[in-house]
Protein backbone atom coordinates (compact mmCIF):
# COMPACT_ATOMS: atom_id res chain seq x y z
CA UNK A 1 0.00 0.00 0.00
CA UNK A 2 2.87 2.84 0.62
CA UNK A 3 4.46 1.61 -2.67
CA UNK A 4 1.29 2.47 -4.14
CA UNK A 5 0.79 5.96 -2.36
CA UNK A 6 4.25 7.43 -2.61
CA UNK A 7 4.41 6.27 -6.55
CA UNK A 8 0.89 8.00 -6.98
CA UNK A 9 2.38 10.87 -5.31
CA UNK A 10 5.16 11.29 -7.61
CA UNK A 11 2.85 10.65 -10.67
CA UNK A 12 1.12 13.65 -8.99
CA UNK A 13 4.19 15.99 -8.87
CA UNK A 14 5.32 15.05 -12.07
CA UNK A 15 2.29 15.43 -13.94
CA UNK A 16 1.75 18.66 -12.73
CA UNK A 17 5.05 19.90 -12.88
CA UNK A 18 5.11 18.98 -16.90
CA UNK A 19 1.86 21.75 -16.73
CA UNK A 20 3.89 24.32 -15.40
CA UNK A 21 5.04 26.52 -17.97
CA UNK A 22 8.26 27.72 -15.95
CA UNK A 23 10.18 26.00 -13.05
CA UNK A 24 12.31 28.60 -10.83
CA UNK A 25 14.13 26.53 -8.04
CA UNK A 26 15.20 28.39 -4.51
CA UNK A 27 15.88 27.98 -1.01
CA UNK A 28 13.77 28.22 2.31
CA UNK A 29 13.86 27.36 5.68
CA UNK A 30 12.33 28.81 9.13
CA UNK A 31 11.14 28.13 12.28
CA UNK A 32 8.93 25.11 13.22
CA UNK A 33 6.44 25.35 16.27
CA UNK A 34 5.37 21.32 16.76
CA UNK A 35 3.14 19.07 18.94
CA UNK A 36 2.01 15.67 18.54
CA UNK A 37 -1.86 14.82 19.15
CA UNK A 38 -3.07 13.67 22.16
CA UNK A 39 0.27 13.58 23.69
CA UNK A 40 0.13 15.85 26.56
CA UNK A 41 3.13 18.53 27.22
CA UNK A 42 3.98 21.82 25.50
CA UNK A 43 5.43 22.77 21.98
CA UNK A 44 9.14 21.64 20.71
CA UNK A 45 10.60 24.42 18.99
CA UNK A 46 12.85 23.59 15.82
CA UNK A 47 13.40 24.14 12.38
CA UNK A 48 12.76 23.33 8.38
CA UNK A 49 15.51 23.91 5.64
CA UNK A 50 15.17 22.50 1.77
CA UNK A 51 14.83 23.01 -2.04
CA UNK A 52 11.63 23.84 -3.55
CA UNK A 53 10.76 24.38 -7.53
CA UNK A 54 8.32 26.89 -8.77
CA UNK A 55 5.93 27.41 -11.71
CA UNK A 56 2.96 28.98 -12.86
CA UNK A 57 0.21 27.30 -14.11
CA UNK A 58 -1.67 30.16 -15.02
CA UNK A 59 -2.25 34.24 -13.94
CA UNK A 60 -3.06 32.93 -10.16
CA UNK A 61 -2.44 29.91 -9.81
CA UNK A 62 1.04 27.90 -9.44
CA UNK A 63 2.37 24.78 -8.09
CA UNK A 64 5.60 24.29 -5.79
CA UNK A 65 6.75 20.69 -5.29
CA UNK A 66 9.06 21.11 -2.23
CA UNK A 67 11.76 18.70 -0.13
CA UNK A 68 12.15 19.48 3.30
CA UNK A 69 13.97 18.16 6.04
CA UNK A 70 11.63 19.16 9.17
CA UNK A 71 12.19 18.51 12.72
CA UNK A 72 8.80 18.00 14.61
CA UNK A 73 7.97 16.19 17.76
CA UNK A 74 6.89 17.14 21.54
CA UNK A 75 8.23 18.47 24.86
CA UNK A 76 6.40 16.74 27.78
CA UNK A 77 7.48 15.77 31.80
CA UNK A 78 7.35 12.38 32.68
CA UNK A 79 8.24 10.85 36.56
CA UNK A 80 9.84 14.70 37.27
CA UNK A 81 12.12 14.75 34.10
CA UNK A 82 11.72 16.86 31.29
CA UNK A 83 11.93 15.23 28.05
CA UNK A 84 11.66 16.19 24.11
CA UNK A 85 10.36 13.68 21.68
CA UNK A 86 12.57 14.48 18.63
CA UNK A 87 11.33 13.36 15.64
CA UNK A 88 12.74 14.64 12.05
CA UNK A 89 11.69 14.23 8.89
CA UNK A 90 12.38 14.63 5.14
CA UNK A 91 9.11 15.80 3.62
CA UNK A 92 7.86 15.84 0.53
CA UNK A 93 5.01 18.31 -0.07
CA UNK A 94 3.37 18.91 -3.45
CA UNK A 95 1.68 23.15 -2.73
CA UNK A 96 -0.65 24.72 -5.27
CA UNK A 97 -0.61 28.22 -4.92
CA UNK A 98 -3.21 30.91 -5.65
CA UNK A 99 -2.47 34.58 -5.90
CA UNK A 100 -5.31 37.10 -5.89
CA UNK A 101 -3.21 39.76 -5.88
CA UNK A 102 0.24 39.92 -7.37
CA UNK A 103 2.46 39.01 -4.83
CA UNK A 104 0.52 38.07 -2.10
CA UNK A 105 -0.61 34.33 -2.29
CA UNK A 106 -2.98 31.44 0.08
CA UNK A 107 -1.80 28.03 -0.64
CA UNK A 108 -2.67 24.14 0.17
CA UNK A 109 -1.90 20.93 -0.84
CA UNK A 110 -0.50 17.06 0.54
CA UNK A 111 2.81 16.02 1.93
CA UNK A 112 4.43 12.94 2.82
CA UNK A 113 6.66 12.65 5.49
CA UNK A 114 9.40 9.98 5.33
CA UNK A 115 10.61 9.32 9.53
CA UNK A 116 14.50 10.06 9.41
CA UNK A 117 15.17 9.66 13.24
CA UNK A 118 12.94 9.57 16.40
CA UNK A 119 14.83 10.38 19.85
CA UNK A 120 13.66 10.56 23.45
CA UNK A 121 16.22 13.25 24.70
CA UNK A 122 16.42 13.80 28.61
CA UNK A 123 19.43 15.34 30.83
CA UNK A 124 21.70 15.09 28.19
CA UNK A 125 20.86 11.72 27.67
CA UNK A 126 19.12 10.33 24.47
CA UNK A 127 16.97 7.10 23.72
CA UNK A 128 16.32 6.28 19.99
CA UNK A 129 12.99 5.14 19.69
CA UNK A 130 12.22 4.86 15.83
CA UNK A 131 11.11 1.34 16.48
CA UNK A 132 8.02 3.10 17.80
CA UNK A 133 6.77 5.27 15.15
CA UNK A 134 6.02 4.69 11.43
CA UNK A 135 8.28 5.37 8.18
CA UNK A 136 6.18 7.54 6.64
CA UNK A 137 2.97 9.83 7.62
CA UNK A 138 0.96 11.81 5.33
CA UNK A 139 -0.58 15.30 5.81
CA UNK A 140 -2.16 18.18 4.54
CA UNK A 141 -0.30 22.04 4.22
CA UNK A 142 -2.38 24.99 4.30
CA UNK A 143 -0.62 28.55 4.42
CA UNK A 144 -0.11 32.01 3.28
CA UNK A 145 2.50 33.93 1.90
CA UNK A 146 4.09 37.49 0.34
CA UNK A 147 6.55 37.61 -2.44
CA UNK A 148 8.66 40.94 -1.63
CA UNK A 149 10.19 40.88 -4.93
CA UNK A 150 10.83 38.37 -7.65
CA UNK A 151 13.70 36.82 -5.23
CA UNK A 152 12.92 37.24 -1.29
CA UNK A 153 9.39 35.90 0.31
CA UNK A 154 7.90 34.99 3.72
CA UNK A 155 5.58 32.81 4.13
CA UNK A 156 3.16 30.79 7.27
CA UNK A 157 1.98 27.65 6.74
CA UNK A 158 0.04 25.00 8.71
CA UNK A 159 0.65 21.33 8.40
CA UNK A 160 -1.87 18.83 9.37
CA UNK A 161 -0.30 15.18 9.97
CA UNK A 162 -3.34 12.76 8.81
CA UNK A 163 -2.03 9.65 9.29
CA UNK A 164 -1.26 8.06 12.63
CA UNK A 165 2.57 8.34 12.81
CA UNK A 166 3.03 5.35 16.39
CA UNK A 167 2.91 1.32 15.91
CA UNK A 168 1.46 -0.96 18.34
CA UNK A 169 -0.88 1.11 20.09
CA UNK A 170 -4.30 1.67 20.69
CA UNK A 171 -4.52 5.51 20.12
CA UNK A 172 -3.79 7.86 17.32
CA UNK A 173 -1.26 10.56 17.28
CA UNK A 174 -0.23 13.08 14.59
CA UNK A 175 1.77 15.70 13.85
CA UNK A 176 0.66 19.18 14.14
CA UNK A 177 3.49 21.64 12.82
CA UNK A 178 3.01 25.47 12.42
CA UNK A 179 6.38 26.71 10.08
CA UNK A 180 7.62 30.42 9.37
CA UNK A 181 10.10 31.31 7.06
CA UNK A 182 11.97 32.95 4.71
CA UNK A 183 11.83 31.82 0.41
CA UNK A 184 14.85 32.62 -1.87
CA UNK A 185 13.94 32.05 -5.55
CA UNK A 186 17.41 31.41 -7.84
CA UNK A 187 16.61 33.92 -10.62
Amino acid sequence: MKKHALALFVLCITAACTKAQQMTAGVKGGLNIADVTNFDGDNRLSGHVGLFLHGSLSAQWGIQPELLYSGQGQQYTFLGHDHTLALNYLQVPLMFQYFPVHQFFLEFGPYLGFLLSARDKSDGDHVEVDGSYKKVEAGLGLGAGFWVNRQLGFYARYNIGLSDITKNDNRDYYNRVGQIGLAIKFK
